[in-house]
């Protein structure tokens, strides 16, 4: 974890506001993992989870495109950075446990906009480096999302509960963050 990420985060702490918490993402699935039969009760979801998402488009065309499913598990607090799933494909998220937020943001909306330069003393030095260190999700829904509601970006917050799938067009920007402790399908 870098540095600067643990020190924004340890200022944030006191505030109850904290960004880093560990976030898992596990692909595992084989029969060595002892989660294979987990595959059977996922088969069962919308059409969504069979075959991977990055068959079609241009993640088809890249011979290092991402795994394409995750169980994803989370205490309260863990969270994403503002940002664009690669290789174009269509996301999606089912959740079984807790509860999300999450904000979204249509893909024409620039980068710049959505990743403002810090002002603290992090980011200020860091740009003395030329470095840009990204906000995580609890900040920017904190200290930037504000300034950008009521611009008319076609922004969309939501809480997404247990039992409910999110589903959203590639190229739409996403923060995240496990209001609870959170499992997940992607």
């Amino acid at each position: 974890v870098p540095f600067y990420l643990v020190a924004a985060n340890a200022q944030r702490g006191r505030s109850g506001t904290a960004d880093l918490a560990l976030y898992v993402f596990d692909s595992d699935f084989s029969a060595d993992s002892g989660k294979s039969c987990l595959l059977e009760d996922v088969d069962r979801l919308p059409t969504l989870t069979r075959g991977s998402v990055c068959e079609a488009g241009a993640a088809a065309e890249h011979d290092d495109r991402p795994v394409w499913r995750w169980l994803l598990a989370g205490p309260e607090g863990s969270d994403t950075l503002i940002h664009q799933d690669p290789w174009g494909y269509t996301s999606w998220n089912a959740l079984f446990v807790g509860d999300k937020r999450w904000i979204l943001f249509p893909p024409s909306v620039p980068r710049e906009t959505l990743h403002p330069p810090r002002t603290d003393l992090i980011g200020r030095a860091a740009a003395c480096l030329g470095l840009h260190l990204p906000r995580g999700a609890c900040e920017f829904m904190d200290e930037v999302l504000p300034a950008l509601r009521g611009q008319g970006l076609g922004e969309v917050d939501l809480v997404q509960r247990p039992g409910e799938v999110i589903a959203f067009p590639a190229g739409w920007w996403h923060a995240v963050v496990n209001l609870d402790a959170a499992l997940a399908w992607r």
